[in-house]
């Protein structure tokens, strides 16, 4: 049989399986960047409707103070809820959102906050470098995040040209190795 009999599927079936194999592919890079099928970032629902501009701007607290691994990990960590509890045991106003943390303080339940960052499984990224050694303020890299009322909606996938950007600005080494794996 000659190359392209219907036996072995021809141009026809390699056409198809490549098409096939490049969806998959395409669907897989889009999971571990955080995007749907459309290429815009996953939704996410937040257990409790988190005000930053009230705990960052108006009482001023640190990041930190919820986001304890930012300085030592890739990840800035999500607030656990006895970090919550330290100041909602009780509650310190009316809302409903706060009442929903304040009911998983007093049951020991977890508050399961879901990341709204993700960077590409190759890259190694440390907060430590940026906040600890280079002193670079979250803001510097979350800039909307102190002036939210509520958390976003969509997941944000990191790009190359979001490091590239700042990096470049600040004379921060480029080379591939100093951030690919």
């Amino acid at each position: 049989m000659a190359s392209g009999t219907v036996a072995n599927g021809g141009v026809a079936g390699a056409s198809r399986r490549l098409w096939i194999a490049g969806l998959v592919a395409g669907a897989a890079i889009g999971a571990v960047a955080g995007l749907t099928w459309s290429g815009r970032p996953a939704t996410v629902t937040q257990p409790v409707a988190f005000d930053h501009r009230l705990h960052v701007r108006d009482l001023e607290i640190a990041c930190a103070t919820c986001h304890p691994f930012d300085a030592r990990a890739p990840f800035s960590g999500l607030p656990a809820t006895e970090s919550c509890a330290s100041c909602h045991a009780e509650p310190l106003g009316t809302s409903a959102e706060e009442a929903k943390v304040v009911a998983a303080a007093r049951s020991g339940s977890t508050l399961a906050w879901a990341p709204l960052h993700r960077q590409p499984p190759h890259v190694f990224f440390s907060h430590r470098l940026h906040v600890e050694a280079a002193r670079i303020a979250c803001d510097a890299c979350h800039p909307t995040f102190a002036d939210a009322r509520s958390p976003p909606a969509r997941v944000r996938a990191i790009r190359m040209a979001d490091c590239l950007r700042c990096h470049l600005r600040a004379g921060a080494p480029t080379r591939c190795t100093a951030c690919h794996r």
